[in-house]
């Protein structure tokens, strides 16, 4: 990297990281008002307590194990283990990603737009209100974003460079964005169809790479000890999808409704449970396909909104002035996002883990349960695609002054 590009990426890392303590600083950093067990897991671990949470059903009930997948929780943990159960401290480690974030997102761009480009792309999400206002509250969505722009980054490196040992961390990377954000499991596929598109040392890429996804062993393994069946990821996953896929969904503002009977049940194991969870949703999508289908087409919605419903928000409902701040940031950046997204079909070899990740994390996201901020880890690629589109515009005017 130039020296240049050097001291540019510096500032930005910096102006990204104030920018992101000034808003932290206007919180009330003595809460967390998030309260979604990611703290209580975190600081379990760091206290030396295990890793556990009561009972989220039956207050007689034995505690769950492995309620929550342990990303982001061991995040908070190695914060929490040098500096003790601060909540500051914990957001401005999030403050600290988030700027790396930017800086990731030049290499990134460069791949597919000029140096100047790719720097406004790091710029922008420097100053990102999105970005910055995640920083403020202990939830995994800017560790996840970190981990997909990452990960995306090494998988283009990987296919562009002979260096197989880029194959093997990225496999890691995307061991850490799995056990963050478990969903994201579907991205695996997509990844190793990217490798075999390019046709260079497939085998061995691909071996590499899911040699460094076996970074998840351990939490697997763990989970198997204590239940006795294989959980890969967490026992949460079945009441999130019921809440959002039963009869009593559609019309809710929130776009979940709990309508489960608790007494069916009483006595049976964390797993049980999840599963039983999962046979209900399944159930009602298999018996209701149409109103299945308005579900998923309010959820697409909900996805790619430009602004987020009032109701909801950390701790408290979004204000009008998240509301405006999102239409005039969001707007212009989703839409520049879609056109770049279609332009660039015609160099889909290059494009396709930019296309697939964000395809296959949206649908699979909308077909189970989404809000506004379930699209955040995938908006860095949207920008990506956003500052290609300026970026042949830019070109498409600079060929028409040649040609007069």
């Amino acid at each position: 990297m130039e020296k240049k590009n050097s001291k540019i990426l510096i500032l930005i890392f910096f102006v990204a990281f104030v920018a992101r303590i000034c808003f932290i600083l206007t919180l009330d950093n003595s809460v967390d008002v998030w309260g979604d067990w990611w703290d209580e897991l975190g600081w379990k671990l760091a206290s030396g307590q295990g890793y556990w949470v009561n009972n989220p059903y039956f207050v007689d009930g034995e505690p769950f194990y492995s309620w929550r997948a342990p990303g982001f929780p061991l995040f908070l943990a190695g914060i929490y283990k040098i500096f003790g159960h601060s909540f500051l401290a914990a957001k401005i480690g999030l403050a600290f990603i988030s700027s790396l974030t930017a800086v990731f997102l030049f290499p990134l761009a460069a791949f597919f737009v000029g140096n100047r480009a790719a720097m406004a792309c790091a710029a922008f999400y420097a100053v990102y209100p999105v970005a910055i206002f995640w920083t403020g509250y202990l939830a995994p969505e800017t560790l996840t974003a970190f981990f997909v722009v990452v990960l995306t980054f090494l998988s283009v490196l990987a296919v562009r460079t002979d260096r197989l040992l880029i194959c093997f961390v990225s496999g890691i990377i995307f061991g850490c964005l799995f056990l963050t954000r478990p969903l994201t499991i579907v991205l695996f596929p997509v990844i190793l169809v990217y490798f075999l598109i390019h046709k260079q040392k497939i085998v061995k890429k691909s071996l590499l790479f899911c040699t460094g996804c076996l970074i998840v062993f351990p939490w697997i393994v763990r989970n198997y000890l204590i239940h006795h069946t294989l959980v890969l990821g967490s026992t949460e996953g079945g009441v999130v999808f019921y809440i959002a896929n039963n009869e009593k969904v559609l019309g809710e503002p929130s776009g979940f409704y709990h309508a489960e009977n608790i007494t069916e049940f009483r006595g049976l194991s964390e797993v049980e449970i999840d599963r039983k969870f999962y046979r209900m949703g399944f159930d009602f999508v298999k018996k209701n396909p149409s109103l299945y289908f308005k579900l998923v087409m309010d959820r697409f919605v909900r996805f790619w909104r430009f602004f987020p419903h009032t109701i909801s928000g950390p701790g408290e409902p979004y204000s009008k002035k998240h509301v405006i701040i999102s239409v005039f940031v969001e707007t212009p950046l989703i839409i520049l996002g879609w056109i770049g997204f279609f332009l660039s079909f015609r160099q889909w070899r290059n494009f396709f883990v930019l296309h697939g990740f964000i395809v296959t994390f949206s649908t699979f996201t909308i077909l189970i349960r989404t809000a506004i901020r379930y699209r955040f880890p995938v908006m860095p690629l949207m920008l990506v695609f956003a500052i290609y589109t300026l970026w042949l515009f830019k070109k498409f005017r600079e060929n028409h002054a040649r040609k007069f």
